[in-house]
C-alpha cells in the first residue's frame, strides 16, 4: 500500500515538473518570437501574451542601447531607422514612405506623439500628397496614403 502511495506521489510530482518545464519552454518560445518580431520591425503587442511583450521590449531596449553610440543600421528589408527618439522616428518614416512610393521627394508635414505609436504625416512629391506613418522607437508599424484613392 505504501509503495502504491509513493509511486502515485512520484507520478504526480513528475507530471507537475513536466507541466512546469513545458510551460517554461512555451514561455521561452514566445519570448524569443517576440524578440525576433520586434527586432525585424513587425509586431502587434495587443495580440500576444506577457512573454511575447517582454521579448519585444528587450529587442527594443537593445536597439535603443545600440543607438546611443550611433545610428542603428537598417536591416535588409526592415523599415527601421535610428533610435534617436522623435528624430529617429521621423527618419524611419521618411525612409519607409520613400520605399513605399518610390519617390525621393518626401517632407515631414506634421508629427503627433503618443505612447502607443507616433503618427508622422509625410508629404510626397511636389504636390506634397499626404501619407501617414505609424512608428515607435524607429520601427515603422504602418504606412498609408491619406489621399482620396477613389479619384486616382
Amino acid at each position: 500500500m505504501k509503495k502504491n502511495i509513493v509511486a502515485g506521489a512520484a507520478v504526480i510530482a513528475l507530471a507537475i515538473a513536466a507541466a512546469d518545464a513545458s510551460a517554461s519552454t512555451a514561455s521561452q518560445r514566445e519570448y524569443k518570437r517576440g524578440y525576433a518580431d520586434c527586432k525585424a520591425g513587425r509586431w502587434d503587442e495587443n495580440q500576444h501574451g506577457v512573454s511575447y511583450k517582454n521579448g519585444c521590449r528587450a529587442a527594443e531596449d537593445q536597439r535603443a542601447g545600440a543607438g546611443a553610440g550611433g545610428a542603428a543600421k537598417p536591416a535588409g528589408g526592415g523599415l527601421r531607422g535610428d533610435t534617436g527618439g522623435l528624430r529617429g522616428d521621423k527618419r524611419a518614416c521618411l525612409l519607409a514612405v520613400k520605399r513605399q512610393t518610390n519617390n525621393p521627394k518626401v517632407f515631414v508635414l506634421s508629427v503627433e506623439t503618443s505612447e502607443a505609436n507616433n503618427s508622422v504625416t509625410i508629404g510626397v512629391g511636389p504636390s506634397r500628397a499626404p501619407w501617414r506613418c505609424l512608428v515607435k522607437r524607429g520601427i515603422v508599424a504602418d504606412v498609408m496614403s491619406l489621399t482620396d484613392e477613389g479619384r486616382l
